[in-house]
């Protein structure tokens, strides 16, 4: 078993993991942070109309092994013409 740590970047505020977590296998540790990405998801989003959540994973000698992220965005269309919306009748 090998310690990783799990640092995580909320829209450029970063969370330091000093504790780790034991994991047997770097498949355990990609499945570790997706789960705690999509856990952060849930609570997090939507609070705006970009957000942009990361996690960066160590390894015991504090080499970076894996990143997970995503970014979440809100682009409201700019329509031209006159004010008509898609729902509108000609």
């Amino acid at each position: 078993m090998a310690l990783y740590y799990f640092d995580v970047d909320d829209n450029g505020t970063v969370y330091a993991d000093d504790e780790g977590t034991d994991c047997d296998t770097f498949d355990q540790v990609k499945e570790e942070a997706v789960r705690a990405l999509v856990e952060m998801i849930k609570d997090s989003l939507p609070d705006g109309d970009h957000h942009r959540l990361t996690i960066k994973v160590r390894d015991d000698g504090g080499g970076v092994v894996l990143q997970v992220s995503i970014n979440f965005e809100v682009e409201a269309e700019h329509r031209s013409g006159g004010g008509s919306s898609p729902d509108s009748h000609v």
